[in-house]
């Protein structure tokens, strides 16, 4: 007689446009675990990836079942998210590139738009170029910005005439963005229902205005037809997955995600409410066609070259996003270029009140050390106060984010050892001078003989052992003019901190960091802050910058 035996089996499988991501999920001693894991580019196929699965599993699997993997995998229950294969497009159609053009443009990738044609007036081209621009333009909403509320511009209205040349009738909302006094005028070129009018983010030359315009954006997009089942798309899975985790620990929490092609993130409170928003070529690819950028990525880096070097570097990462870093001056220009991509993401100021930053996606949860995700996310986020670090380093939120409702906290609850990778806590203090008291932070930890208070200056980290599993209280006293978000109620603040692969970050670099100006200086710094959260340390030995 013949036993066959046989295994239970699911894929947990996130598709970027760059990358992918897969585990097995197996039951290991009477409880699910992740048994192997699979990063490949995407372009690589199905195929290949089932290999490499296939090769993984043989080298723990039963030696019973080896024989039988390839069809284990190729039958298991496959649980998967994935990028937009197709983004929603928008024409942005405005009267100048410095003021309307860029403020619209800003709004719409921050909502999570593709801007695939921008034309201005002032963009030197001819009437002609303009219109077959446009007429060719593959889009599914049209953005139109100018004139200031104060005046009746003839310009805006040569902008607008523009679109109802260019695109045909139904194709796609007319999202007039500009002086209110012409709404009626330009309502009147398009078709009944047409036109959606929103408040200029330029009501005049000194001020520009965002957020309604974004939110408006926002809701459009949501609305748009991508032909794509929401639940299993990336901009969807990953808030609904922070939501349940936040419900679930009672936590306020901020997940980020610096793809290859756009940037992403979402903030869930403890009762699960969450906001989550795209930044569309907001990624590492799209950081090579902003002006300045290559400038801003040297200077963070230190040690990635001087502008020409990283721009050719950001240049290589638009053609080929999948590119991994193969010189250490690569790899830290490209965390130099997570850090930017981060910062413009979070362009309305740095979030408060945090409990956990968790950082996705190969970039940052794939760094090769937990300390450079730490410095990404430290750096990027600048978490105000007392927060906890952690990475997705198997790359399993998304797709678990792509369950039913009901599923997807049980399904974070079988693989609570395997979901997170803690990389420790992080004080991050606001306010106060160079050289001065920022904060002195006693650490009482079970067991361990007590410590003198350490004193952390303006412009200094200092880590602290604190290894996974551990918690320790802090009892923080701040600096004059420093901060740490919340309004301080005593002079003493306490707070527990929870142990991971970097420690306990004790950060008074400010929000933002401010950088020497001179270039010596400046590496120097840089290269201080990063041996104090690389460098190994004796255990109960603090790690100072």
């Amino acid at each position: 007689m013949t036993v066959r035996f046989d295994s239970e089996l699911a894929l947990l499988v996130d598709v970027g446009s760059a990358w992918t991501k897969a585990n097995a999920v197996a039951r290991a001693r009477g409880r699910w675990r992740l048994v192997a894991h699979v990063a490949q580019p995407t372009a690589w196929g199905e195929e290949e990836l089932r290999r490499a699965m296939v090769a993984q599993l043989a080298r723990t699997a039963d030696p019973r079942l080896v024989d039988r993997l390839d069809d284990l995998v190729a039958s298991a229950n496959r649980i998967e998210s994935h990028t937009p294969r197709r983004p929603a497009r928008i024409a942005v159609v405005a009267v100048s590139r410095e003021l309307s053009g860029s403020s619209a443009r800003r709004a719409a990738e921050a909502a999570g738009w593709e801007v695939v044609e921008a034309v201005t007036l002032d963009d030197g081209r001819s009437l002609a170029d303009r219109l077959a621009t446009l007429q060719a333009a593959d889009v599914d909403a049209w953005l139109l910005a100018g004139g200031f509320d104060s005046g009746r511009s003839q310009r805006a209205l040569e902008a607008a005439a523009l679109v109802a040349a260019a695109r045909r009738e139904g194709a796609g909302p007319v999202i007039w963005a500009g002086s209110s006094r012409l709404a009626e005028d330009v309502t009147a070129m398009f078709e009944p229902d047409a036109t959606v009018v929103v408040d200029s983010p330029r009501p005049d030359a000194r001020r520009e205005a965002l957020p309604v315009l974004t939110e408006r954006l926002l809701a459009i997009l949501r609305a748009t037809p991508i032909g794509e089942e929401e639940t299993q798309l990336a901009t969807a899975a990953l808030p609904r997955a922070v939501a349940a985790l936040a419900a679930a620990g009672g936590i306020r929490i901020l997940a980020v995600d610096v793809g290859a092609r756009g940037a992403l993130r979402a903030i869930a409170g403890p009762d699960g409410d969450v906001t989550g928003r795209v930044r569309a070529g907001g990624g590492l690819a799209g950081l090579g066609t902003m002006g300045g950028v290559a400038a801003r990525v040297s200077r963070l880096a230190g040690d990635a070259g001087d502008e020409a070097t990283v721009a050719d570097l950001l240049q290589t990462l638009r053609a080929h996003p999948a590119t991994v870093p193969q010189l250490p001056e690569e790899l830290s220009g490209t965390h130099a270029a997570a850090i930017v991509a981060l910062g413009a993401m979070l362009d309305e100021g740095p979030p408060s009140g945090l409990d956990l930053v968790i950082g996705c996606g190969r970039t940052i949860a794939a760094a090769p050390t937990p300390a450079q995700a730490a410095r990404m996310l430290l750096d990027g986020v600048r978490p105000i106060g007392v927060t906890q670090l952690a990475i997705d380093a198997a790359g399993v939120l998304l797709p678990l984010g792509s369950l039913p409702d009901a599923e997807i906290r049980e399904g974070m609850a079988l693989l609570a050892d395997d979901l997170l990778a803690p990389l420790g806590t992080a004080v991050v203090s606001r306010g106060g001078d160079l050289g001065r008291l920022a904060m002195r932070v006693t650490v009482h930890r079970p067991g361990w003989p007590a410590t003198q208070p350490v004193e952390v200056r303006g412009g200094q980290l200092h880590v602290l052992p604190l290894a996974r599993g551990q918690e320790a209280e802090l009892h923080i006293e701040l600096g004059d003019g420093v901060t740490l978000g919340a309004a301080r109620r005593s002079p003493r603040i306490s707070a527990l901190a929870t142990g991971g692969s970097v420690g306990l970050v004790l950060d008074a670099r400010g929000v933002p960091i401010v950088l020497p100006r001179r270039g010596d200086d400046r590496r120097a710094m840089l290269a201080s802050w990063r041996e104090a959260l690389t460098r190994e340390a004796p255990a109960g030995v603090e790690r100072i910058a």
